[in-house]
Formats: structure tokens, sequence, C-alpha cells
């Protein structure tokens, strides 16, 4: 086999749009319960037609995903955080292995994008930071910790000056979809919010170890939210 030369995946509109809003779901950037955009503007999004994006969002509707209500009010929802909760306990428990690399590759990457963007922040990458800071400090459900958590973990990637750090962590983070904090609301954003706030104060600082050393510290938390069985 030559390096570089993989089989090549044919995949139908309807499947691409598919994995974009499970992706969202998977990361967290959808919340429970959220009502997703309007058909028209969904479809426009992503570029497909809204019949093909009808297809999509069956899938995604018999996989448990999202919710469609019929009427006036209705349209495309996100399924519920305990329902969320439930399969993502579920994909870990059957996906050991998968989760636990994902982790072993974030454990590795994240605290060197880190350790970069405390090198090469932009303005504009700490205003990212920030912001999604407060949605950890405004987070109202565990739904928007894991939202908040998401957010900061891609401006953090981005802010490092690699797009391929950036890409390849948002692609592992959207592998699966990310276990939900353990604990109460308030508890867990506190506790969340405390260590990120370490990380981006020496991304501000631009304290390259602290700010690496802060990361591995944030993951070594998330890591406790994974099923305790473990696969070498």
């Amino acid at each position: 086999m030559l390096w570089g030369l993989k089989p090549v995946e044919q995949k139908a509109a309807h499947g691409l749009a598919l994995e974009s809003i499970r992706r969202s779901i998977f990361l967290g950037l959808l919340l429970p319960d959220e009502r997703m955009a309007s058909e028209r503007r969904l479809a426009e999004q992503i570029g497909i037609s809204r019949v093909t994006l009808r297809e999509a969002l069956s899938v995604l509707e018999s996989e448990g995903f999202i919710k469609i209500k019929r009427g006036a009010s209705g349209g495309a929802f996100v399924a519920s955080e305990n329902a969320l909760r439930q399969m993502a306990e579920n994909q870990a428990s059957a996906q050991t292995t998968e989760v636990l690399r994902i982790t072993e590759f974030r454990e590795h990457v994240e605290p060197m994008a880190a350790r970069l963007a405390a090198i090469r922040r932009s303005p504009a990458d700490l205003k990212q930071i920030d912001e999604a800071l407060s949605g950890l400090t405004n987070a109202t459900s565990l739904g928007e910790v894991r939202q908040g958590e998401a957010a900061f973990h891609l401006s953090v990637a981005r802010a490092s000056g690699n797009r391929f750090l950036a890409d390849g962590l948002e692609d592992a983070m959207g592998a699966v979809l990310l276990p939900f904090p353990l604990g109460d609301v308030a508890t867990e954003a506190r506790s969340s919010l405390t260590l990120r706030q370490a990380v981006a104060g020496a991304i501000r600082g631009r304290n390259e170890q602290r700010a690496s050393d802060a990361m591995t510290a944030a993951l070594v938390e998330d890591r406790k939210r994974l099923p305790s069985r473990q696969v070498a």
C-alpha cells in the first residue's frame, strides 16, 4: 500500500448533512432541547435542498438525537438532556476503546495547543476564549457547561495558530457524544470554570509552561467522566 492513498468514500448529500448536524450535537454546540433553525435556514447553512435535509433529520430522529414536532410551533429539536446523557453513557460503554483513544489524543495535543496559544494568541483569540468562559460563568444546565467547555477547547486550539491541531481536535471531539458532567450544575460549572480560567490566564500572560500544565489538569478532571473500565 502506498502511503497517502486511501479509499474514496462516496457520500450522499444527506449523509454529509447528517454528519454536520450530528457533530454539532456531539460537540455540545447544540444544546439539549434546543430548537434548531428552520428547515429553510438550515438547508441554506449546510448548502443542501430541503428535501435532502428532511432525509438527514429523519435519520437523526430515528437515532434519537433529535425529535421532530409538527404544527405551527413545531420544528426539529435536539433530544433532552437525560436522553443525550444516556446515549453518551451507552456510547462510552460500547465504544470504550474509541473513546479512550480520543482521550489519549486530546491529552497529548491540547497541552501543546495551549503552549502555542500562549505564544501566538491574538486579541481576537483572547476574545473568543473569554466568550467561552462567559458561557461557563452563565451556565444554568449541564448542557450549557458542556457547550462552554467545547467552545473553550476549540478556541484555544484555534489560538495555537496551527490549523492541523485545531481541525484534528474538532474531529476528535466530534467523533463521539461527549460525556456530560457528573455533578450538579453549580458545582460542575464552578469547577470547570476554575480549571479553564487557569489555562486562559496563562495564555493571556504568555506563560507557555503554565498554559500546558493547566490544560493537562483540566483534561485529567475530564477523564473522570469516562466509565471506569479501561482498555490498553
